[in-house]
């Protein structure tokens, strides 16, 4: 299965203090998974399933993983307390990848995410 996570770069605020936290460059500082027909991301009001249009206009990259995530049961406390790259992290951890092993999931950044990403996508393997 093709697996697509989605980055975007900071047009808001808080998104270019993401950006200055994380270093020179231009970082991400927000990610969602492409999947079930939408973009899953975790946002102020919870997390949720936005159009796979919301992001036309904005500054994006699309990093497409070849993994198989079918018949994954994403593990949740239901009380939607996960930010966006802890989000996608979880659901690719839940899916087998083997990502971020000694680095707990609440603490990966979008820029994090999309480093290792691109690791994966070279071949490299990953810890």
């Amino acid at each position: 299965m093709d697996v697509k996570v989605l980055f975007s770069y900071p047009v808001s605020e808080f998104g270019k203090i993401i950006d200055w936290a994380e270093g020179p460059g231009e970082d991400p500082s927000h990610t969602g998974i492409i999947m079930l027909g939408g973009i899953l991301e975790a946002l102020d009001n919870g997390f949720v399933k936005s159009p796979l249009t919301a992001y036309d206009g904005f500054k994006t990259t699309i990093l497409s993983v070849d993994y198989d995530l079918l018949g994954v049961t994403v593990p949740g406390d239901g009380e939607k307390t996960v930010d966006c790259s802890e989000a996608v992290t979880r659901i690719l951890q839940a899916g087998g990848l083997e990502i971020f092993l000694d680095f707990p999931a609440d603490n990966v950044t979008p820029a994090d995410l999309l480093r290792k990403l691109l690791v994966i996508k070279q071949g490299e393997k990953v810890r």
